[in-house]
């Protein structure tokens, strides 16, 4: 009884122990030392089941470890699945018709740096599971070579690269019998993207020093194995050094001081011209800006000169003013001459409306004769008289001969004609003849009071504006015949109801304190009595063409014309606006000279045995 029940109890044991004792008889192995591997190769990496036996349900698993675990294959005996890991895909194969022996190895093909590590090989079933570790290390090699750079100092310059290692290979220079250069060795290791080395190494050999081979050798520690490449130096290839060459150095030191010399000199003097220039510069600046200064100030003073001129030439015309009448047998029958005879004004509603073709035109009582014709006629040679025109748009006025006035009292003119005729007019709004349209809107003063002086002397007709003291036009007259001032109305004078054209009234030679510078206002105080102002000089009393100082002006019947000794004078004497202009053109050529010489040459020359004034109305 006793025996059989220790049977039954060693019998549960048995069956209790069964799988650890199942487990205990299978293990598994891999290698003891790491596997070497080249990049670009095969590599096996050993793992063995003892005993060898291919157990139902096997499960096969390869992992690299590190940081975790990665799968690199995977197979399953159930399915047959035989799959490789991520990142390995046609690079990993197991020796399945080896299974049966114990062999689960695993094939890594084409070999990668970053394959080096550690993996564990697994295989376990439904009752047991065993694994082993195994340590990969990836190593590389390369070709090296040796590169001559030349004379480099007082050598040669050697350059000895290889890439493609791993892991970090190192790097040494021998001689001819295989010693290390014991000379300066530069080296420099770098690490590409694919975690490869390049080494590259430069090296100066000089004359007499372990001349004959010189060989790079590049080894990888892991390997074991190095990679050399050598060259062979002869003494031809290294530099002379030329006797000549310290003469060399020191004549090209001597040029660049020389040189540097040079360009220090040339700067010194480039800048002491350049400031000299900039000088020159500044001068002819200050000078050019003082010449426009002078001639801004010339300019203003010739501006005035010539204003001062044409003033004085209208005071000189102004100073033969003489009173000038209006005939009324000698004018259109539709015009009416006012009482003092100096105004006409059209009166269409007496006579019935006008003939266009007929000149309304009426003419002055006495005449204009040349000195030449004195003897036979009496009359005068100069006369200046003024004529209100106030805004009316159509109106003429001048001189006309004595042949053209006799057919104005015929009453047989239709039209002024252009021969016998000369005269300033306005017509619609625009002055003829054309210059004179031009220089009054010129003036930019409108024009209401026409100044006429008449000169047989000089043959001519001038016209001035009496409201800015300037000369409009200047026509020369021709013919002998006797001349005599005339108005004309125009056609549109009666349609505009302006004010009627009057010749204004004699008054003192010098100029009217007040002018008409409208339409309806007249030429100040011109038509006021003349003043008589007290007698200034005995030679001004004397002159018969001017106006009578201290007596009332005459008649022009009465008015005798001016003694040849007089005239003689006026022809010798120099205008005064001329005389300036002389002066002023002096003074521009003796810019150098001084105030007190300037003063001396404005002096005008005396004639000898004559007065110093010639004309006492300038």
């Amino acid at each position: 009884m006793a025996t059989w029940w220790q049977l039954c109890v060693c019998s549960l044991g048995i069956l209790l122990r069964a799988p650890c004792s199942l487990s205990e008889k299978f293990s598994l192995a891999g290698s003891p030392h790491p596997v070497v591997g080249v990049v670009g190769r095969d590599v096996v990496l050993p793992c063995q089941l003892s005993p060898a036996s291919r157990l139902p349900s096997m499960e096969v698993r390869w992992r690299k470890t590190g940081s975790g675990f990665i799968p690199v294959h995977k197979y399953l005996d159930e399915g047959t699945q035989d799959l490789p890991g991520e990142g390995y895909q046609t690079r990993t194969e197991l020796f399945l018709q080896d299974f049966s022996s114990g062999n689960v190895s695993l094939k890594l093909k084409r070999l990668q740096v970053s394959d080096d590590g550690k993996y564990q090989c697994l295989v376990r079933n439904l009752e047991w599971t065993q694994e082993a570790t195994i340590e990969l290390r990836v190593a590389a090699v390369a070709p090296v070579f040796i590169d001559v750079l030349g004379p480099w100092g007082q050598g040669i310059g050697l350059a000895c690269r290889s890439a493609g290692w791993f892991p970090k290979p190192t790097l040494r220079w021998v001689g001819k019998n295989g010693q290390n250069l014991s000379i300066e060795i530069v080296t420099n290791v770098i690490q590409d993207r694919e975690n490869l080395y390049t080494v590259v190494s430069h090296v100066t050999v000089t004359e007499g020093e372990d001349n004959g081979d010189i060989g790079c050798i590049v080894r990888n520690g892991l390997l074991k194995t190095e990679q050399r490449s050598a060259i062979h130096l002869s003494g031809d290839i290294f530099p002379r050094v030329s006797p000549w060459l310290a003469a060399f150095w020191i004549l090209f030191t001597l040029v660049l001081i020389a040189a540097g010399a040079c360009a220090y000199f040339g700067y010194t003097a480039k800048r002491k011209a350049s400031q000299k220039k900039r000088s020159k510069e500044e001068a002819l600046s200050l000078l050019e800006t003082e010449k426009k200064t002078r001639e801004a100030d010339e300019q203003e003073t010739r501006l005035r000169l010539i204003a001062s001129t044409t003033e004085l030439d209208f005071r000189r015309a102004r100073s033969y003013m003489v009173p000038v009448n209006l005939d009324p047998d000698c004018k259109h029958p539709e015009l009416t001459i006012s009482k003092d005879g100096r105004g006409i004004q059209q009166d269409p509603a007496s006579l019935g409306p006008a003939t266009p073709s007929e000149a309304l035109v009426a003419v002055g009582r006495e005449g204009f004769v040349s000195r030449k014709d004195h003897d036979k006629e009496r009359g005068i040679c100069r006369g200046y008289w003024e004529v209100e025109v106030g805004n009316s748009l159509d109106w003429e006025l001048g001189v006309l001969s004595e042949s053209v006035r006799e057919r104005v009292r015929q009453e047989r003119l239709e039209r002024l004609p252009e021969e016998g005729c000369w005269a300033l007019g306005r017509s619609e709004g625009l002055y003829h003849p054309g210059e004179a349209n031009t220089v009054i809107q010129n003036l930019g003063v409108r024009l209401t009071v026409v100044g006429v002086y008449l000169d047989l002397e000089r043959e001519s007709l001038s016209f001035y504006s009496v409201n800015s003291m300037a000369l409009i036009l200047e026509i020369p007259v021709e013919g002998s015949e006797k001349l005599f001032p005339f108005l004309s109305t125009g056609h549109a004078a009666g349609k505009d109801q302006g004010k009627p054209l009057s010749i204004c009234p004699s008054s003192d030679w010098d100029f009217p304190q007040k002018l008409g510078v409208s339409g309806s206002d007249s030429q100040g105080d011109s038509r006021a009595p003349a003043q008589t102002p007290a007698p200034n000089d005995r030679e001004g009393a004397e002159n018969s063409t001017g106006p009578a100082i201290g007596k009332t002006a005459p008649s022009p019947g009465q008015h005798p014309a001016p003694a040849d000794k007089e005239v003689e004078k006026n022809r010798a004497r120099q205008s005064v606006g001329e005389h300036f202009l002389k002066l002023f053109s002096r003074k521009r050529r003796m810019g150098d000279k001084t105030q007190q010489e300037h003063q001396q040459s404005e002096t005008p020359p005396r004639q000898k045995g004559k007065k110093n004034s010639q004309n006492p109305h300038v």
